[in-house]
């Protein structure tokens, strides 16, 4: 709960005890103080009045603290969706750049691989041709050696 809502509706409920508490301070002041049971019934009367209006002053302020919260929430939605969207641009953006690196990596290794093997096939084709002249030599030699 956002800490500022949360002094407020301290502060108000510390405000509502006092006040109650100052109530229950004129009723036993009010009890002790009857001469009359027609006195007793006016100013019973007056309190229920007095409480009347209260009450109504305690819904007013419940629904302001309700609207407040409201808003609040409203805020905290919309905040929360910024920063959902702001983390799924991130994880988009990340995921763009490992792609491309990635990309890289393997055309780099492709033409490593492809350097290598024509390489290799080089090699290859000089030891083929040097094997042929050898047996060729060989061949040459025997064909000495009989004669």
């Amino acid at each position: 709960m956002d800490q500022e809502l949360v002094q407020y509706l301290d502060e108000r409920f510390q405000h509502l005890d006092e006040r109650f508490g100052r109530i229950e301070q004129r009723l036993d002041g009010h009890d002790r103080r009857f001469d009359s049971i027609d006195q007793r019934f006016n100013r019973v009367e007056q309190r229920l009045d007095g409480h009347d209006e209260r009450f109504r002053s305690i819904d007013q302020r419940f629904d302001e603290v309700k609207r407040h919260t409201g808003v609040l929430v409203e805020g905290l939605r919309h905040e929360l969706h910024l920063v959902a969207e702001g983390l799924a641009m991130h994880i988009q953006v990340q995921h763009v750049q490992e792609r491309e690196y990635h990309d890289r990596q393997h055309q780099e290794t492709r033409a490593l691989i492809r350097s290598f093997y024509d390489e290799f096939r080089q090699r290859n084709d000089q030891l083929h041709q040097q094997h042929d002249q050898l047996r060729q030599r060989v061949e040459n030699l025997e064909q000495r050696g009989q004669n």
